[in-house]
């Protein structure tokens, strides 16, 4: 790729090749296809690499012959967008691939096709228009809001339909693509009248073995090549959707682990699942990586099913800080969120992570039920000052609204009103002095909510008076304020 020449396209392009010198190759990848394939985080580089579907899926495609699929990420400051791996602008992409993790990317779509002067609606767009495809986890929570605007969707599982769905993709024309794609039963393809029949679910990831071939030094998992070690939860928390619509719960077998390990020249290893504490072979696992001396992170904890060697294996990697996610400060407030956690094993936990060796630790909550009282939300302090009392120098509070999601079992709720959240927070705030405090956006989380909830037709109008992703967020959120009063 030459470089660009205009001055704004220069220093874009070498943002895109900083990020990328902070990436290693560790899998070859062949870039060969005719047919281009732009896969888009519609987030920050940060956020998108902490993410294995950004490496995952684009390895999935470019397996097809013909496909040479090349990573994007978003930036409110790009105009020309430029991949990673050749710094290929992406107007030279004729089908472009959004990964949509999060409800508030809807915004970050929006100002790229917007950029790029691409119609925000699929009805609007033409032939020369490139082709929109949406897929990611949202499609686990909701069926509506990206339907106005992709040109197709793809619900669920990629692994299942990742044939045809690749095949699909090498039509001449974009009608013929749509056809094909519309022979999916997980695709919704509005413009052909094609809704989708299922949400494709039910892989057997023991058989993929999902990993990167890609490590990082940016994001979440630094240096760590990440492997999906589970698909799916048992558990059944009242807030979250994986718990209810994916089951049952799939691992991947630690000796299908270890062959990753001796075949790839790597020690360090993000590992992906609903919670590492309920894989089924988690001793197992460990005797792999003390055999290989590896160092590993986790994505997620269950604080009652903690093991002493766990947590030493984690600190022998380098961890510096504990997390866990007690969700709320109350008993009565666990309850009705199917928490399944007692006062107890918060205890436990607490003192098993001091014995080891840790001095810091990281706690989320969650806040915003209708049922919460002034006691509930000062129960949150004697958590906290159990583990200063237990010798943690720095105890990290981090607070999230609820947000009632449509397929959980809190889908009938509303979200709490915002004068309401932000009384709790400013309570909240006085009340924890002393700890390391912080909350997420009330506002973001009422846009979040807000998307989550709308129906399609409303999305469309939304979506006519776009202008800016600015004035698009006020209007959101202002929307959602008035629903929730």
């Amino acid at each position: 790729m030459r470089k660009p020449r205009r001055p704004q396209d220069f220093l874009e392009y070498e943002k895109v090749l900083g990020f990328k010198s902070k990436e290693r190759q560790v899998e070859n990848l062949k870039l060969e296809g005719d047919v281009r394939v732009a896969l888009i985080v519609p987030n920050d580089y940060i956020v998108a690499s902490s993410g294995l579907a950004f490496y995952y899926v684009q390895k999935l495609l470019n397996h097809h012959p013909r496909i040479r699929c090349e990573r994007f990420f978003y930036d409110e400051s790009f105009s020309k967008y430029y991949s990673l791996e050749t710094q290929t602008p992406l107007d030279e992409f004729p089908i472009w691939l959004f990964s949509v993790s999060f409800e508030n990317d809807l915004l970050n779509l929006l100002d790229l096709l917007k950029k790029k002067g691409i119609p925000l609606l699929w009805k609007d767009r033409e032939e020369h228009h490139p082709l929109v495809v949406a897929g990611g986890a949202v499609t686990y929570l909701n069926t509506e809001f990206l339907l106005p605007v992709a040109d197709a969707v793809y619900y669920g599982e990629l692994e299942k339909h990742l044939e045809e769905f690749s095949e699909a993709l090498t039509g001449e024309k974009k009608e013929d693509i749509l056809k094909a794609l519309a022979e999916i039963p997980s695709m919704n393809v509005p413009s052909l009248g094609k809704k989708h029949s299922e949400i494709a679910t039910g892989v057997i990831v023991d058989e993929f073995l999902p990993h990167a071939h890609i490590v990082s030094d940016a994001g979440v998992f630094l240096g760590k090549l990440l492997v999906e070690l589970g698909r799916g939860c048992i558990r059944r928390c009242a807030f979250c959707i994986f718990g209810k619509n994916l089951k049952p719960a799939r691992f991947v077998r630690p000796d299908r682990f270890e062959s990753l390990v001796e075949e790839i020249p790597w020690k360090e290893y993000g590992l992906i699942s609903a919670t590492i504490t309920d894989y089924p072979w988690l001793n197992e696992l460990l005797d792999v990586v003390e055999r290989h001396q590896l160092k590993i992170s986790v994505s997620s904890l269950r604080l009652d099913r903690l093991s002493e060697r766990l947590l030493k294996v984690l600190k022998e990697s380098g961890q510096r800080s504990f997390t866990i996610a007690p969700e709320a400060g109350s008993q009565k407030i666990r309850d009705i969120l199917k928490k399944d956690i007692t006062d107890e094993q918060i205890e436990i936990a607490l003192k098993m992570a001091r014995n080891v060796g840790f001095d810091r630790i990281k706690m989320y909550f969650i806040y915003g039920l209708e049922e919460e009282t002034e006691e509930d939300l000062r129960a949150f302090r004697k958590i906290g000052e159990l583990a200063l009392q237990m010798g943690y120098r720095e105890v990290h509070m981090s607070f999230n609204p609820l947000i009632p999601k449509p397929g959980t079992d809190f889908e009938e709720r509303r979200m709490e009103p915002v004068d309401v959240l932000r009384e709790k927070e400013k309570f909240l705030k006085e009340y924890l002095k002393g700890f390391r405090v912080d909350f997420e956006s009330i506002r973001e989380s009422v846009i979040q909510y807000t998307i989550a909830r709308a129906s399609r037709e409303e999305i469309v109008e939304w979506v006519k008076s776009f202008e800016n992703k600015k004035r698009f967020r006020k209007m959101i959120f202002n929307e959602g304020r008035k629903r929730l009063c």
